[in-house]
Protein backbone atom coordinates (compact mmCIF):
# COMPACT_ATOMS: atom_id res chain seq x y z
CA UNK A 1 0.00 0.00 0.00
CA UNK A 2 3.35 2.44 0.95
CA UNK A 3 4.42 1.82 -2.89
CA UNK A 4 0.94 2.73 -4.40
CA UNK A 5 1.22 5.81 -2.28
CA UNK A 6 4.62 6.95 -3.28
CA UNK A 7 4.40 5.92 -7.21
CA UNK A 8 1.43 7.82 -7.38
CA UNK A 9 2.58 11.87 -8.09
CA UNK A 10 1.88 14.54 -5.96
CA UNK A 11 0.11 17.95 -5.62
CA UNK A 12 0.57 21.03 -3.17
CA UNK A 13 -2.66 21.89 -1.65
CA UNK A 14 -3.12 25.73 -2.06
CA UNK A 15 -2.63 27.81 1.03
CA UNK A 16 -5.47 29.79 2.01
CA UNK A 17 -3.42 31.85 4.54
CA UNK A 18 -1.24 33.03 1.69
CA UNK A 19 -3.52 33.56 -0.84
CA UNK A 20 -5.75 37.32 -2.41
CA UNK A 21 -8.59 36.28 -3.74
CA UNK A 22 -11.53 38.70 -5.40
CA UNK A 23 -12.04 41.37 -3.12
CA UNK A 24 -15.89 41.67 -1.90
CA UNK A 25 -16.28 37.60 -2.50
CA UNK A 26 -16.93 34.94 -0.81
CA UNK A 27 -14.91 31.46 -0.88
CA UNK A 28 -17.57 29.87 -2.85
CA UNK A 29 -15.88 26.26 -3.48
CA UNK A 30 -19.34 25.23 -3.97
CA UNK A 31 -18.73 26.07 -7.76
CA UNK A 32 -16.39 22.80 -8.17
CA UNK A 33 -19.87 20.60 -8.77
CA UNK A 34 -21.14 22.99 -11.56
CA UNK A 35 -19.20 21.54 -14.20
CA UNK A 36 -19.97 17.93 -12.69
CA UNK A 37 -23.81 18.44 -12.83
CA UNK A 38 -23.76 19.85 -16.62
CA UNK A 39 -22.05 17.58 -17.75
CA UNK A 40 -23.96 14.67 -16.07
CA UNK A 41 -26.42 14.27 -19.26
CA UNK A 42 -23.49 12.98 -21.24
CA UNK A 43 -23.79 9.69 -18.66
CA UNK A 44 -27.94 9.01 -19.96
CA UNK A 45 -28.36 6.14 -22.35
CA UNK A 46 -30.40 8.25 -24.50
CA UNK A 47 -26.87 9.84 -25.72
CA UNK A 48 -24.93 6.30 -25.69
CA UNK A 49 -24.86 6.45 -29.20
CA UNK A 50 -23.03 9.39 -30.15
CA UNK A 51 -19.43 10.01 -30.93
CA UNK A 52 -16.75 10.84 -29.50
CA UNK A 53 -18.87 9.06 -26.23
CA UNK A 54 -20.03 11.86 -24.29
CA UNK A 55 -19.34 9.15 -21.07
CA UNK A 56 -15.79 10.49 -21.22
CA UNK A 57 -16.36 13.98 -20.61
CA UNK A 58 -19.07 13.42 -17.81
CA UNK A 59 -16.41 11.19 -16.07
CA UNK A 60 -13.40 13.48 -16.44
CA UNK A 61 -16.20 16.42 -15.39
CA UNK A 62 -16.82 14.40 -12.26
CA UNK A 63 -13.03 13.97 -11.35
CA UNK A 64 -12.66 17.34 -11.70
CA UNK A 65 -15.01 17.92 -9.47
CA UNK A 66 -13.76 15.63 -7.09
CA UNK A 67 -10.22 16.74 -7.56
CA UNK A 68 -10.81 20.49 -6.73
CA UNK A 69 -12.03 19.87 -3.09
CA UNK A 70 -7.92 18.90 -3.42
CA UNK A 71 -7.25 22.13 -3.57
CA UNK A 72 -8.87 23.42 -0.79
CA UNK A 73 -7.51 20.78 2.07
CA UNK A 74 -7.27 23.73 4.94
CA UNK A 75 -11.65 23.45 4.10
CA UNK A 76 -12.68 20.00 3.26
CA UNK A 77 -9.96 17.67 4.24
CA UNK A 78 -7.92 18.48 6.91
CA UNK A 79 -11.13 17.99 9.52
CA UNK A 80 -10.88 14.82 8.55
CA UNK A 81 -7.17 13.32 8.84
CA UNK A 82 -6.40 12.20 12.09
CA UNK A 83 -2.82 12.09 12.98
CA UNK A 84 0.01 9.96 15.10
CA UNK A 85 2.94 10.55 15.93
CA UNK A 86 5.89 7.97 14.21
CA UNK A 87 9.21 10.28 15.75
CA UNK A 88 11.28 13.16 15.52
CA UNK A 89 12.77 15.36 13.23
CA UNK A 90 15.87 16.67 13.20
CA UNK A 91 14.68 19.21 15.05
CA UNK A 92 13.46 16.82 17.83
CA UNK A 93 9.95 17.91 17.17
CA UNK A 94 7.59 14.79 16.78
CA UNK A 95 6.45 13.66 13.04
CA UNK A 96 2.86 13.18 12.24
CA UNK A 97 1.57 10.76 9.81
CA UNK A 98 -1.85 9.80 8.65
CA UNK A 99 -3.23 6.52 8.20
CA UNK A 100 -1.85 4.89 4.90
CA UNK A 101 -5.21 4.06 3.49
CA UNK A 102 -6.82 7.28 4.74
CA UNK A 103 -3.23 9.09 2.96
CA UNK A 104 -4.80 6.99 0.31
CA UNK A 105 -8.43 7.82 -0.56
CA UNK A 106 -7.49 11.39 0.41
CA UNK A 107 -4.42 11.46 -2.33
CA UNK A 108 -5.00 14.18 -4.68
CA UNK A 109 -4.66 11.74 -7.85
CA UNK A 110 -6.87 8.90 -6.07
CA UNK A 111 -9.86 10.50 -8.31
CA UNK A 112 -7.82 10.56 -11.58
CA UNK A 113 -7.03 6.52 -11.24
CA UNK A 114 -11.04 5.69 -10.02
CA UNK A 115 -11.71 7.67 -13.24
CA UNK A 116 -9.48 5.62 -15.24
CA UNK A 117 -10.70 2.69 -14.09
CA UNK A 118 -14.64 3.88 -14.68
CA UNK A 119 -13.76 5.01 -18.35
CA UNK A 120 -12.07 1.98 -19.68
CA UNK A 121 -15.40 0.33 -18.01
CA UNK A 122 -18.13 2.05 -19.59
CA UNK A 123 -16.88 3.71 -22.80
CA UNK A 124 -14.55 1.49 -25.44
CA UNK A 125 -11.38 3.44 -24.42
CA UNK A 126 -8.51 1.67 -24.23
CA UNK A 127 -7.23 1.38 -20.46
CA UNK A 128 -3.59 2.55 -21.12
CA UNK A 129 -5.57 5.83 -22.84
CA UNK A 130 -7.65 6.01 -20.16
CA UNK A 131 -5.19 6.58 -17.36
CA UNK A 132 -3.30 9.03 -19.96
CA UNK A 133 -6.55 10.84 -20.10
CA UNK A 134 -7.24 11.01 -16.28
CA UNK A 135 -4.12 11.64 -15.78
CA UNK A 136 -3.60 14.41 -17.60
CA UNK A 137 -6.71 16.32 -16.68
CA UNK A 138 -5.58 16.04 -13.11
CA UNK A 139 -2.19 17.68 -13.84
CA UNK A 140 -3.99 20.44 -16.05
CA UNK A 141 -6.42 21.15 -13.31
CA UNK A 142 -3.83 21.28 -10.15
CA UNK A 143 -1.27 23.35 -12.48
CA UNK A 144 -3.78 25.60 -14.03
CA UNK A 145 -5.21 26.73 -10.87
CA UNK A 146 -2.10 27.33 -8.76
CA UNK A 147 -0.95 29.50 -12.12
CA UNK A 148 -3.98 31.61 -11.97
CA UNK A 149 -3.58 32.10 -8.03
CA UNK A 150 -0.40 32.92 -8.41
CA UNK A 151 -0.13 35.20 -11.50
CA UNK A 152 -2.82 36.52 -11.12
CA UNK A 153 -3.61 37.76 -7.29
CA UNK A 154 -7.49 39.32 -6.79
CA UNK A 155 -9.36 38.02 -9.53
CA UNK A 156 -10.67 35.11 -8.42
CA UNK A 157 -12.99 33.80 -5.38
CA UNK A 158 -11.52 30.12 -4.69
CA UNK A 159 -14.58 28.87 -6.27
CA UNK A 160 -14.08 30.84 -9.36
CA UNK A 161 -10.57 29.75 -9.90
CA UNK A 162 -11.29 26.44 -9.39
CA UNK A 163 -13.99 26.70 -12.15
CA UNK A 164 -11.85 28.21 -14.86
CA UNK A 165 -9.29 25.20 -13.61
CA UNK A 166 -11.85 22.72 -14.17
CA UNK A 167 -12.66 24.71 -17.64
CA UNK A 168 -8.92 24.31 -19.38
CA UNK A 169 -8.41 20.99 -18.16
CA UNK A 170 -11.65 19.66 -19.43
CA UNK A 171 -11.23 21.39 -22.63
CA UNK A 172 -7.42 20.54 -23.31
CA UNK A 173 -7.68 17.13 -22.57
CA UNK A 174 -10.71 16.43 -24.51
CA UNK A 175 -9.59 18.17 -27.63
CA UNK A 176 -6.11 16.03 -27.38
CA UNK A 177 -8.33 12.78 -27.19
CA UNK A 178 -10.72 14.12 -29.97
CA UNK A 179 -8.05 15.34 -32.25
CA UNK A 180 -6.02 11.96 -31.48
CA UNK A 181 -9.26 9.95 -32.12
CA UNK A 182 -9.18 11.12 -35.84
CA UNK A 183 -5.96 10.77 -36.57
CA UNK A 184 -6.48 7.10 -34.90
CA UNK A 185 -9.25 6.39 -36.94
CA UNK A 186 -8.89 7.93 -40.19
CA UNK A 187 -12.31 8.61 -42.59
CA UNK A 188 -14.20 11.03 -44.19
CA UNK A 189 -15.52 13.30 -41.25
CA UNK A 190 -18.92 15.42 -41.58
CA UNK A 191 -19.40 19.34 -41.72
CA UNK A 192 -20.25 19.38 -37.71
CA UNK A 193 -17.19 17.00 -37.53
CA UNK A 194 -14.71 19.48 -39.28
CA UNK A 195 -15.60 22.27 -37.14
CA UNK A 196 -15.31 20.49 -34.11
CA UNK A 197 -11.34 19.00 -34.79
CA UNK A 198 -10.84 22.56 -36.38
CA UNK A 199 -12.04 24.30 -33.03
CA UNK A 200 -10.14 21.10 -30.85
CA UNK A 201 -6.48 22.56 -33.04
CA UNK A 202 -7.19 25.83 -31.99
CA UNK A 203 -7.57 25.33 -28.39
CA UNK A 204 -4.01 23.25 -28.70
CA UNK A 205 -2.78 26.07 -30.01
CA UNK A 206 -3.53 29.24 -28.33
CA UNK A 207 -2.73 27.09 -25.26
CA UNK A 208 0.95 26.62 -26.73
CA UNK A 209 0.72 29.76 -27.71
CA UNK A 210 -0.21 31.19 -24.43
CA UNK A 211 2.18 28.83 -22.71
CA UNK A 212 5.45 30.24 -24.67
CA UNK A 213 4.21 33.63 -23.61
CA UNK A 214 4.77 32.87 -19.91
CA UNK A 215 7.39 30.96 -20.05
CA UNK A 216 9.93 33.19 -22.16
CA UNK A 217 9.37 37.11 -20.99
CA UNK A 218 11.78 38.00 -24.38
CA UNK A 219 8.10 37.24 -26.77
CA UNK A 220 6.00 39.62 -24.99
CA UNK A 221 8.00 42.44 -26.77
CA UNK A 222 6.10 43.96 -30.20
CA UNK A 223 8.66 42.82 -32.13
CA UNK A 224 9.34 39.09 -31.29
CA UNK A 225 5.56 38.72 -30.71
CA UNK A 226 4.27 39.56 -33.88
CA UNK A 227 6.69 36.81 -35.58
CA UNK A 228 5.59 34.56 -32.72
CA UNK A 229 2.22 34.52 -33.49
CA UNK A 230 2.77 34.22 -36.92
CA UNK A 231 4.57 30.74 -36.91
CA UNK A 232 1.96 29.09 -34.46
CA UNK A 233 -0.76 30.65 -37.20
CA UNK A 234 0.95 28.92 -39.69
CA UNK A 235 1.41 25.64 -37.25
CA UNK A 236 -1.90 25.64 -36.75
CA UNK A 237 -3.33 26.18 -40.62
CA UNK A 238 -0.85 23.18 -41.49
CA UNK A 239 -2.30 20.80 -38.53
CA UNK A 240 -5.91 21.74 -38.69
CA UNK A 241 -5.49 20.95 -42.91
CA UNK A 242 -4.57 17.48 -41.93
CA UNK A 243 -6.84 16.80 -39.40
CA UNK A 244 -9.88 18.66 -41.47
CA UNK A 245 -8.23 17.19 -44.63
CA UNK A 246 -8.96 20.12 -46.58
CA UNK A 247 -6.33 23.01 -47.47
CA UNK A 248 -8.15 25.17 -44.23
CA UNK A 249 -8.07 29.08 -45.56
CA UNK A 250 -10.58 27.66 -48.65
CA UNK A 251 -11.87 25.49 -46.04
CA UNK A 252 -12.99 28.15 -44.15
CA UNK A 253 -14.64 29.99 -46.92
CA UNK A 254 -16.71 27.23 -47.69
CA UNK A 255 -17.84 26.80 -44.11
CA UNK A 256 -18.86 30.64 -44.31
CA UNK A 257 -20.66 29.94 -47.57
CA UNK A 258 -21.78 26.88 -46.60
CA UNK A 259 -25.44 27.67 -46.29
CA UNK A 260 -26.92 31.67 -47.23
CA UNK A 261 -28.23 31.80 -43.29
CA UNK A 262 -24.70 31.62 -42.59
CA UNK A 263 -24.13 34.56 -44.88
CA UNK A 264 -27.06 36.22 -42.76
CA UNK A 265 -26.05 35.86 -39.77
CA UNK A 266 -22.56 36.92 -40.36
CA UNK A 267 -24.26 40.37 -41.63
CA UNK A 268 -26.70 40.36 -38.55
CA UNK A 269 -23.73 39.62 -36.01
CA UNK A 270 -21.44 42.19 -38.20
CA UNK A 271 -24.35 45.09 -38.16
CA UNK A 272 -24.91 44.28 -34.07
CA UNK A 273 -20.88 44.45 -33.54
CA UNK A 274 -21.06 47.93 -35.41
CA UNK A 275 -24.06 49.33 -33.19
CA UNK A 276 -22.11 48.37 -30.35
CA UNK A 277 -19.33 49.77 -31.25
CA UNK A 278 -21.04 53.19 -31.76
CA UNK A 279 -22.90 52.75 -28.59
CA UNK A 280 -19.76 52.25 -26.76
CA UNK A 281 -18.13 55.74 -28.11
CA UNK A 282 -21.88 57.69 -27.70
CA UNK A 283 -21.53 56.78 -24.28
CA UNK A 284 -17.91 57.57 -23.64
CA UNK A 285 -18.83 61.29 -25.08
CA UNK A 286 -21.89 61.34 -22.54
CA UNK A 287 -20.44 60.96 -19.07
CA UNK A 288 -23.63 60.44 -17.38
CA UNK A 289 -24.34 57.14 -19.16
CA UNK A 290 -24.20 54.64 -16.06
CA UNK A 291 -21.38 51.33 -16.49
CA UNK A 292 -24.32 49.28 -15.03
CA UNK A 293 -26.80 50.50 -17.74
CA UNK A 294 -24.01 49.93 -20.49
CA UNK A 295 -22.96 46.47 -19.99
CA UNK A 296 -27.37 45.68 -19.90
CA UNK A 297 -27.15 46.81 -23.06
CA UNK A 298 -24.43 44.61 -24.19
CA UNK A 299 -26.81 41.46 -22.46
CA UNK A 300 -29.51 42.83 -24.61
CA UNK A 301 -27.47 42.37 -27.81
CA UNK A 302 -25.84 39.13 -26.82
CA UNK A 303 -29.10 38.02 -26.60
CA UNK A 304 -29.66 39.39 -30.55
CA UNK A 305 -26.40 37.69 -31.35
CA UNK A 306 -27.63 34.18 -30.05
CA UNK A 307 -31.13 33.30 -30.63
CA UNK A 308 -30.68 33.83 -34.35
CA UNK A 309 -27.95 31.85 -34.23
CA UNK A 310 -28.80 28.59 -32.70
CA UNK A 311 -32.01 28.35 -34.26
CA UNK A 312 -30.90 28.60 -37.50
CA UNK A 313 -27.65 27.10 -37.31
CA UNK A 314 -26.35 26.17 -33.77
CA UNK A 315 -23.24 24.61 -35.65
CA UNK A 316 -22.62 28.13 -36.90
CA UNK A 317 -22.88 29.14 -34.28
CA UNK A 318 -20.83 26.96 -31.92
CA UNK A 319 -17.99 27.47 -33.83
CA UNK A 320 -17.87 31.57 -33.96
CA UNK A 321 -18.75 31.70 -30.34
CA UNK A 322 -15.69 29.33 -29.98
CA UNK A 323 -13.51 31.57 -32.27
CA UNK A 324 -14.42 34.87 -30.29
CA UNK A 325 -13.67 33.31 -27.15
CA UNK A 326 -10.39 32.05 -27.96
CA UNK A 327 -9.58 35.59 -30.01
CA UNK A 328 -10.64 37.73 -26.75
CA UNK A 329 -8.56 35.09 -24.76
CA UNK A 330 -5.66 35.86 -26.76
CA UNK A 331 -6.32 39.98 -26.55
CA UNK A 332 -6.72 39.50 -22.69
CA UNK A 333 -3.30 37.83 -23.10
CA UNK A 334 -1.33 40.48 -24.90
CA UNK A 335 -3.03 43.10 -22.63
CA UNK A 336 -1.69 41.83 -19.45
CA UNK A 337 1.79 40.89 -20.73
CA UNK A 338 1.30 44.74 -22.15
CA UNK A 339 2.31 44.02 -25.47
CA UNK A 340 2.78 47.22 -26.94
CA UNK A 341 0.91 49.21 -29.06
CA UNK A 342 -1.71 46.84 -28.56
CA UNK A 343 -1.98 46.36 -24.89
CA UNK A 344 -2.87 50.18 -24.74
CA UNK A 345 -5.57 49.91 -27.11
CA UNK A 346 -6.94 47.32 -25.86
CA UNK A 347 -7.36 47.88 -22.58
CA UNK A 348 -9.10 51.01 -23.74
CA UNK A 349 -11.51 49.16 -25.78
CA UNK A 350 -12.25 46.62 -22.87
CA UNK A 351 -12.51 49.10 -19.87
CA UNK A 352 -16.66 49.31 -20.67
CA UNK A 353 -17.01 46.34 -19.79
CA UNK A 354 -15.27 46.40 -16.11
CA UNK A 355 -18.07 45.75 -13.41
CA UNK A 356 -17.33 45.05 -8.98
CA UNK A 357 -16.23 41.65 -10.08
CA UNK A 358 -13.48 42.59 -11.79
CA UNK A 359 -10.36 42.66 -9.83
CA UNK A 360 -6.86 42.22 -9.68
CA UNK A 361 -5.04 42.44 -13.07
CA UNK A 362 -7.85 40.80 -15.44
CA UNK A 363 -10.39 42.07 -17.02
CA UNK A 364 -12.84 38.77 -17.52
CA UNK A 365 -16.53 40.65 -17.73
CA UNK A 366 -17.22 39.99 -21.51
CA UNK A 367 -15.38 36.82 -21.78
CA UNK A 368 -17.65 35.66 -18.91
CA UNK A 369 -20.56 36.78 -20.43
CA UNK A 370 -19.49 35.25 -23.71
CA UNK A 371 -18.29 31.68 -22.35
CA UNK A 372 -21.78 32.17 -20.30
CA UNK A 373 -24.08 32.15 -22.86
CA UNK A 374 -22.02 30.24 -25.07
CA UNK A 375 -21.64 26.71 -22.77
CA UNK A 376 -24.63 24.92 -23.54
CA UNK A 377 -23.40 24.56 -27.35
CA UNK A 378 -20.14 23.53 -26.31
CA UNK A 379 -21.58 20.89 -23.14
CA UNK A 380 -24.34 19.34 -25.31
CA UNK A 381 -23.74 15.50 -25.61
CA UNK A 382 -24.44 15.08 -29.10
CA UNK A 383 -22.65 16.95 -32.14
CA UNK A 384 -25.31 19.41 -32.97
CA UNK A 385 -26.21 18.34 -36.86
CA UNK A 386 -26.34 14.62 -35.45
CA UNK A 387 -29.18 16.29 -33.21
CA UNK A 388 -31.16 17.27 -36.33
CA UNK A 389 -30.64 20.77 -35.62
CA UNK A 390 -29.51 22.06 -39.40
CA UNK A 391 -32.28 23.19 -40.52
CA UNK A 392 -35.40 25.70 -38.88
CA UNK A 393 -36.70 25.47 -37.16
CA UNK A 394 -34.55 23.25 -34.70
CA UNK A 395 -35.42 20.18 -32.92
CA UNK A 396 -38.37 21.56 -30.91
CA UNK A 397 -37.29 18.83 -28.31
CA UNK A 398 -33.67 19.86 -28.11
CA UNK A 399 -32.97 23.35 -28.52
CA UNK A 400 -34.30 25.15 -25.18
CA UNK A 401 -31.42 23.28 -23.27
CA UNK A 402 -29.06 25.30 -25.96
CA UNK A 403 -31.10 28.62 -25.21
CA UNK A 404 -30.20 28.25 -21.21
CA UNK A 405 -27.65 30.70 -21.55
CA UNK A 406 -29.71 33.31 -23.28
CA UNK A 407 -32.43 32.86 -21.07
CA UNK A 408 -30.35 32.74 -17.36
CA UNK A 409 -28.09 35.83 -18.66
CA UNK A 410 -29.51 37.86 -21.79
CA UNK A 411 -33.27 37.23 -20.46
CA UNK A 412 -33.34 36.80 -16.82
CA UNK A 413 -30.25 38.62 -15.54
CA UNK A 414 -31.29 41.39 -17.70
CA UNK A 415 -35.01 42.27 -16.70
CA UNK A 416 -34.16 41.33 -13.10
CA UNK A 417 -32.11 44.32 -13.32
CA UNK A 418 -34.20 46.79 -15.13
CA UNK A 419 -37.41 45.27 -12.81
CA UNK A 420 -35.36 45.79 -9.62
CA UNK A 421 -34.48 49.51 -10.53
CA UNK A 422 -37.98 50.78 -11.47
CA UNK A 423 -40.21 48.01 -9.48
CA UNK A 424 -37.96 47.38 -6.27
CA UNK A 425 -39.14 47.62 -3.07
CA UNK A 426 -38.22 44.57 -1.21
CA UNK A 427 -34.32 43.71 -0.77
CA UNK A 428 -33.03 40.08 -0.80
CA UNK A 429 -31.53 39.95 3.01
CA UNK A 430 -27.66 41.11 2.80
CA UNK A 431 -27.48 42.08 -0.86
CA UNK A 432 -28.85 45.40 -2.91
CA UNK A 433 -31.24 43.01 -5.44
CA UNK A 434 -34.48 43.05 -4.98
CA UNK A 435 -37.03 40.70 -4.94
CA UNK A 436 -39.55 42.34 -7.31
CA UNK A 437 -36.34 42.36 -9.61
CA UNK A 438 -36.10 38.43 -9.13
CA UNK A 439 -39.35 37.87 -9.99
CA UNK A 440 -39.29 39.87 -13.41
CA UNK A 441 -36.37 37.94 -14.16
CA UNK A 442 -38.36 34.71 -13.70
CA UNK A 443 -41.37 36.27 -15.66
CA UNK A 444 -39.18 37.01 -18.36
CA UNK A 445 -38.02 34.01 -18.94
CA UNK A 446 -41.04 32.48 -19.26
CA UNK A 447 -42.31 34.96 -21.63
CA UNK A 448 -39.46 34.42 -23.98
CA UNK A 449 -39.73 30.43 -23.84
CA UNK A 450 -43.48 30.79 -24.56
CA UNK A 451 -42.75 33.60 -27.62
CA UNK A 452 -40.56 30.44 -29.00
CA UNK A 453 -42.96 27.90 -28.00
CA UNK A 454 -45.46 30.18 -29.97
CA UNK A 455 -43.33 30.20 -33.02
CA UNK A 456 -43.05 26.16 -32.91
CA UNK A 457 -39.32 26.65 -32.44
CA UNK A 458 -39.54 24.55 -28.76
CA UNK A 459 -41.94 22.05 -27.35
CA UNK A 460 -43.26 23.13 -23.83
CA UNK A 461 -45.85 20.28 -22.23
CA UNK A 462 -47.50 21.33 -18.63
CA UNK A 463 -44.80 19.31 -16.52
CA UNK A 464 -42.21 21.04 -18.67
CA UNK A 465 -43.38 24.18 -17.84
CA UNK A 466 -43.56 23.90 -14.09
CA UNK A 467 -40.20 22.26 -14.22
CA UNK A 468 -39.18 25.66 -16.13
CA UNK A 469 -40.70 27.83 -13.82
CA UNK A 470 -39.27 26.21 -10.55
CA UNK A 471 -35.55 25.96 -12.26
CA UNK A 472 -35.73 30.09 -13.58
CA UNK A 473 -37.06 30.45 -9.89
CA UNK A 474 -34.06 28.76 -8.39
CA UNK A 475 -32.19 30.80 -10.55
CA UNK A 476 -32.83 34.00 -9.98
CA UNK A 477 -33.14 33.68 -5.87
CA UNK A 478 -28.76 32.53 -6.70
CA UNK A 479 -28.33 35.44 -9.17
CA UNK A 480 -29.65 37.56 -6.23
CA UNK A 481 -28.37 36.28 -3.48
CA UNK A 482 -24.36 35.29 -4.55
CA UNK A 483 -21.55 36.66 -4.64
CA UNK A 484 -19.62 34.74 -7.44
CA UNK A 485 -19.97 35.94 -11.46
CA UNK A 486 -23.28 35.00 -12.28
CA UNK A 487 -22.51 35.35 -16.26
CA UNK A 488 -21.43 31.82 -15.43
CA UNK A 489 -22.61 30.34 -12.54
CA UNK A 490 -26.35 30.83 -13.45
CA UNK A 491 -26.29 28.98 -17.13
CA UNK A 492 -25.05 25.98 -15.98
CA UNK A 493 -27.10 25.61 -13.44
CA UNK A 494 -30.01 26.34 -15.46
CA UNK A 495 -28.70 23.93 -18.29
CA UNK A 496 -29.10 20.65 -16.85
CA UNK A 497 -32.90 20.92 -15.61
CA UNK A 498 -33.62 22.35 -19.06
CA UNK A 499 -31.83 19.13 -20.30
CA UNK A 500 -33.77 16.91 -18.41
CA UNK A 501 -36.95 18.64 -19.98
Amino acid sequence: MKRVVSFLPTVSPLHLDSLTTRSGASAGVWLVVLIPLACSPGLYHTYAHCQPTPRLLSLLAIQVGVSGIHLYKQICLNNTIKTTEVGDNEHGKPIHSSPILLRLITHPYMPAVITAAAIALLTDIYPVVAVALSTMSACVLYRTTHWLFQSFPGSFSLGEGALAGQTAALTFTYSIYSLGAVIVHPGRLSHSQQISAFIQVAVVVVGALVGGVYKLPLLRSARMFVPYVFIWGTVGVGCASLVVREWVPLWLVDTVMHTPVRMQLLAWWGGLSLMAIALTSWARRRHGVAVTVLRKVYHVVIVLVFIPGILLDPTFTHFAAAAATLLCLLLEVIRVERVEPFASIIGHAFAPFLDEKDGGALILSHIYLLVGVASPLWLTPCPLEDAGMEEWPASPHSVLPLLSGVLAVGVGDTAASVGGTYFGRRRWAGTKKTVEGSLCGVAAQVVAVAGLAGAGAVAMTLPAWGRLVVAAGLVAALEALTDQVDNIVLPLLLYTPLMDL
